[in-house]
């Protein structure tokens, strides 16, 4: 009797779901994996067969915010840059076709969603959440919002277990895609993404060492040595050599549609 009065316990404190919760996103990996290819997006598929969605949405609106709560780290990390790219994909479905996920009203920081027992908006669970909670600048390489100048989306959920091996692997993936970031060493200098613009002083933190880019300042720097510090040992080796000038290219808002 004590055992099953605790296990109540449990459930009454924390919800039914949070120890049992699938960390695997089970839902959530089936759906990018039937519509997912080279980073775009079938959104025409997934308007076709709407369960795909309806059950990846399961993965995320029924877990408690005590379950959540009871989440390690990582489980939280990889939950939220899932959940960012899950409901991303659903407002673009409302209101598809679109050819721009800009051409959408408050979908940033209007439309709300069922997150870890709360009502969020995508804004929340990036600013308020991913960045100032956890202070992992990665999550910018990870979360998509849904256009052609943004990292690509993966085709697998991010998971707890393995999350610091697919943060490193997805920001490799992002500095060497040369239709993201563009490194000339003709011309000594590096083009890219605004997103490193944007969120540059995120990166400051971890990437402020001056044994590279001595001559650059501030979030030129932290920029700079993330792509260094991400880039092949043959690119590593050219960055050594001489003086490069940062700039950063324009932004492709045009949906990341297959």
């Amino acid at each position: 009797m004590k055992k099953l009065f605790l296990s109540l316990t449990i459930i009454f404190l924390f919800g039914s779901n949070a120890f049992g919760f699938d960390h695997s996103y089970t839902g959530y990996r089936t759906l990018l994996g039937k519509s997912v290819d080279n980073g775009l997006v079938d959104y025409k598929k997934i308007q076709s067969n709407p369960k795909i969605l309806q059950d990846a949405l399961l993965d995320f609106s029924e877990l408690s915010k005590k379950g959540y709560e009871s989440f390690d780290r990582s489980q939280k990390i990889a939950y939220m840059i899932n959940a960012y790219n899950l409901y991303t994909i659903e407002g673009i479905l409302k209101e598809y076709p679109v050819k721009s996920i800009k051409d959408i009203k408050g979908i940033w920081n209007k439309a709300k969603h069922k997150v870890a027992g709360q009502m969020l908006t995508l804004d929340n669970i990036e600013h308020d959440i991913l960045r100032k909670q956890f202070k992992e600048e990665r999550i910018h390489i990870a979360i998509v919002c849904a256009s052609i100048a943004c990292p690509e989306i993966w085709n697998q959920p991010f998971t707890a277990d393995s999350l610091d091996q697919q943060l490193t692997a997805r920001a490799e993936r992002f500095v060497t895609d040369m239709t993201r970031n563009k490194i000339s060493f003709e011309k000594h200098e590096l083009k890219l993404s605004k997103i490193l613009s944007w969120y540059g002083n995120d990166f400051k933190e971890k990437y402020s060492d001056d044994s590279i880019f001595l001559y650059l300042y501030g979030k030129k720097r932290a920029v700079a040595n993330f792509i260094y510090n991400h880039s092949p040992k043959e690119t590593q080796e050219k960055l050594r050599q001489g003086k490069f000038k940062v700039g950063y290219l324009s932004y492709d808002w045009n949906l990341n549609e297959q």
